[in-house]
């Protein structure tokens, strides 16, 4: 293979989980691939992006990526340092394969792993065209499992990881006229419980719990449990007639 050829990478977006979720475009590429990479908490694990090439291409063998999910500053620099190594590690595999597909939960665009990759890739000096394959957000999968008109008018939406702190989703909350969607739950759900209801905005907010898999949950806040998993979704309607 010519080395100075850049490799073609698609970010493909793999939805909430469910694999009828998967759009053509995403199966195509994956098909179109000649590697196939996942990120992975642990490299003995298989990861839920993973989990759903495999029912989609039961044939085709993935390469894993574990990357750390640690919050804050430490833990973007840890998740750096990871796909760095793993690119200095892979780099002749990746660049033999020539077209390569990096499969990720939602969309690649939206608090990916991704652009960690492209990222590392021209880091390392290695040409790289990526193209991404939009995948469908699981806040847009919750919203429609719970059949909720999500924005309407002039309404807006906040999307907010609820690693950003309680004054980040406080000012979210503050704009009643708002649908507040949180990700990244795990670590202060109950923090961020406790703020919802007492900025009175509790009423109509759904959980959702490992959406698009056999185990999937929609619970109302009040009736959710103590601790939910990293990929739990949250939505908090808009206020509207003035309620």
């Amino acid at each position: 293979m010519d080395t100075t050829s850049a490799i073609r990478l698609y970010g493909v977006g793999l939805g909430p989980g469910d694999p009828l979720l998967v759009t053509l475009a995403a199966v195509r590429a994956l098909e179109d691939a000649a590697l196939i990479i996942a990120p992975t908490s642990h490299a003995r694990q298989v990861g839920r992006a993973e989990q759903v090439v495999r029912e989609l291409l039961p044939d085709r063998e993935v390469l894993r990526v574990p990357i750390p999910m640690d919050p804050g500053d430490v833990g973007v620099l840890a998740r750096r340092r990871v796909v760095r190594e793993f690119i200095q590690q892979h780099h002749l595999v990746l660049e033999a394969a020539g077209s390569c597909a990096f499969v990720t939960l939602g969309d690649p665009v939206l608090y990916s792993t991704f652009s960690l990759f492209v990222e590392a890739l021209s880091a390392e000096r290695i040409p790289v065209t990526p193209e991404v394959i939009p995948g469908i957000p699981a806040f847009l999968s919750l919203a429609g499992l719970t059949t909720s008109n999500l924005l309407d008018n002039d309404e807006r939406l906040h999307l907010v990881p609820g690693t950003a702190g309680v004054r980040a989703i406080r000012d979210a909350l503050c704009d009643r006229g708002s649908a507040v969607v949180i990700y990244k739950l795990a670590s202060n759900f109950a923090a961020v419980r406790s703020l919802i209801a007492a900025m009175g905005r509790q009423e109509g907010t759904v959980v959702g719990l490992e959406l698009g898999t056999d185990q999937m949950q929609i619970i109302a806040l009040a009736d959710a449990p103590e601790a939910v998993p990293y990929f739990a979704t949250l939505i908090v309607p808009v206020q509207r007639d003035g309620r």
